[in-house]
């Protein structure tokens, strides 16, 4: 989640939906601004989606998959409305708030996981998340280290935010909104390539992450700014490297899986079950 001044602001938020004990704005992302919300002895976030006209059977339709998602690497969905404010209505959803901050924030702060269990962790929590959203038909296709919450402050405890989004943005008619959704640095080179994304993209995504969390470094993009194309040639030219020649974190089955994972073709990249299987035993 960036820092960046939010579309809204509390006073618009407060405007559309009354007055809360606690409102404090977190940051701004792909889809909306969120905020950590307070009423009583109720805290949760409010996410607000920078998009007016979704047309309401399609909003409807992606809040019913969100519902049915239960799992504890996954934010936990309570409810959806409409946000009305300065002459505009916004879609909002409301969610868990995790508390712990996300993957982007601990890496600012230069905190990585500190051993073998919790890379390992962060991976099989964030592919078991993965494979929750999956098996409801929802392609997450921004996954990145803003939208990876830390629960407590725990590497072992990956949730993933923000899913069920960029589907309905796609489909929907608004015209404005970027055809290519998602964060260039972590999306697979199908996606670079301007081609749709599909489940072997998500999993290119968690391994980008938790590969750059574990090392401190990403796979393929160098510290300067790098263009998409740039980009997908560097990752055509792969493999990654062995994360285990940047760090003592990382088991003989956790770097395998990463290097599968992060492989350019889809095709060779290891399903989610195939992944899960190999971390099965540490």
């Amino acid at each position: 989640m960036t820092a960046q001044s939010p579309v809204l602001g509390p006073d618009a938020v407060v405007e559309g939906l009354g007055a809360f004990d606690e409102l404090e704005y977190l940051g701004s992302g792909t889809f909306g601004e969120t905020y950590r919300a307070v009423r009583g002895d109720d805290e949760y976030a409010i996410k607000v989606i920078h998009f007016e006209d979704m047309p309401e059977y399609l909003w409807e339709r992606e809040v019913a998959t969100l519902r049915r998602v239960d799992h504890p690497n996954v934010v936990g969905f309570r409810a959806s409305g409409r946000l009305a404010a300065g002459g505009r209505t916004y879609p909002f959803l409301e969610c868990e708030f995790i508390g712990g901050g996300d993957v982007q924030q601990h890496l600012e702060e230069d905190e990585r996981p500190g051993s073998r269990a919790h890379v390992r962790q962060l991976l099989t929590g964030l592919l078991a998340g993965v494979n929750e959203i999956h098996d409801l038909g929802i392609l997450h296709r921004d996954i990145k280290p803003a939208n990876v919450a830390l629960r407590d402050g725990d590497w072992g405890q990956p949730v993933l935010l923000d899913f069920g989004l960029a589907r309905a943005l796609d489909m929907s008619s608004h015209t404005d909104y970027p055809a290519r959704i998602g964060t260039e640095r972590y999306m697979a080179p199908e996606q670079l390539r301007g081609a749709p994304a599909r489940r072997r993209s998500d999993l290119y995504a968690v391994g980008t992450v938790v590969y750059e969390a574990g090392t401190g470094s990403h796979p393929f993009a160098s510290p300067e700014v790098m263009t998409a194309q740039a980009l997908h040639d560097r990752v055509k030219a792969g493999p990654a490297r062995d994360p285990r020649e940047l760090s003592d974190h990382f088991d003989e089955d956790v770097a395998r899986v990463l290097v599968r994972i992060l492989s350019y073709r889809a095709h060779e990249r290891l399903g989610v079950d195939d992944a899960l299987r190999d971390l099965e035993n540490p």
